[in-house]
């Protein structure tokens, strides 16, 4: 069966209007969706995406599986011609306008059952923030580019914008709610004991830890310790020591990063000296966007961080 490249529009918590109902979507997790929107019973599992918003492009995800469940939905009208394509105006009166022109004071609701859809990702990479025009994606739809559509589908060959290949391979899947939920233990020790055949399936798991996640978004006040970005969709739970094991998913071993800076920590391109807690980046990094953290001291209680686990990690990055 062939796979189909869409592009999938999000809409951040900060932008929701009175009139758009959140679909709750967790950017690098999955992006939910119902039977009124249209393509809506297209997306299948092995299909890829490209994630936007209305500003720019954010990353690019594997789909591993479509969830769907009965749900309601309720539906704002233009109460003259029943359009639901509507405008909030915010300086002119009467404050409605549909897109047919009709202009009003409140919409008309209907609740209607819908089907409910979630796409869960088995991967999800960040765009580099050098290319995120929206404007190089138009040449790739497959049919007539619509401002109006949260879902579009395109030529496999919008992939190469990125340097991806419709062919690169994953890591082996797994799904947001395969991730451990268990409460911690009272200390976290280091166990080189590996509990799982393959190791590199940490930086697909991660994604799937809701506990461990919320515990640090908690502890870290939903700050990324490196870049104090606070956009909560992009920040995700880094393990100091790499998760082998349940007992790994201890806060004192984790991290709140972006999810790129998490990505160079996984990868030994960035480190955290654990004498001072000072941000080193690697050679290869020098030049790039990442050079301003560079040298960056942390402000971490070393009574909330395992010190050991640190040292261990630098210990890693220096080889």
């Amino acid at each position: 069966m062939t796979e189909n490249l869409w592009v999938l529009k999000t809409v951040h918590e900060d932008h929701i209007t009175s009139l758009i109902d959140s679909y709750q979507d967790s950017l690098t997790e999955y992006y939910n969706y119902d039977s009124n929107v249209a393509n809506s019973k297209q997306i299948k599992a092995r299909d890829q995406a490209i994630i936007i918003d209305k500003k720019q492009i954010l990353g690019y995800a594997t789909i591993e599986q479509v969830k769907e469940s009965i749900g309601e939905k309720i539906i704002r009208k233009c109460p003259i011609c029943a359009n639901t394509t509507i405008a909030i105006r915010k300086r002119k009166l009467p404050k409605y306008r549909c897109s047919k022109g009709h202009e009003f004071e409140m919409p008309v609701e209907e609740t209607k059952i819908v089907n409910k859809y979630s796409a869960v990702f088995s991967s999800f990479n960040l765009i580099n923030s050098q290319n995120r025009d929206l404007k190089q994606l138009r040449q790739y739809y497959i049919n007539k580019y619509n401002p109006n559509m949260s879902m579009q589908r395109l030529d496999i060959d919008a992939l190469l914008l990125f340097d991806i290949s419709s062919n690169d391979s994953t890591l082996s899947s797994i799904t947001p709610d395969e991730g451990y939920t268990q409460k911690e233990a009272e200390e976290y020790t280091i166990s080189n004991k590996d509990e799982r055949e393959v190791i590199q399936r940490a930086i697909k798991l991660r994604r799937g830890q809701q506990n461990f996640r919320k515990e640090l978004l908690k502890k870290y006040n939903n700050t990324c310790l490196i870049t104090g970005c606070k956009i909560t969709d992009i920040l995700e739970a880094a393990h100091i020591n790499p998760y082998r094991g349940n007992q790994d998913n201890h806060t004192s071993n984790g991290l709140l990063l972006r999810a790129d800076i998490h990505t160079l920590f996984d990868l030994n391109l960035l480190g955290i000296n654990p004498e001072n807690f000072r941000v080193i980046i690697a050679d290869k990094l020098k030049g790039s966007e990442y050079e301003q953290y560079h040298n960056k001291i942390l402000n971490i209680d070393k009574e909330d961080i395992s010190i050991e686990a640190i040292r261990k990690k630098w210990g890693i990055y220096k080889m």
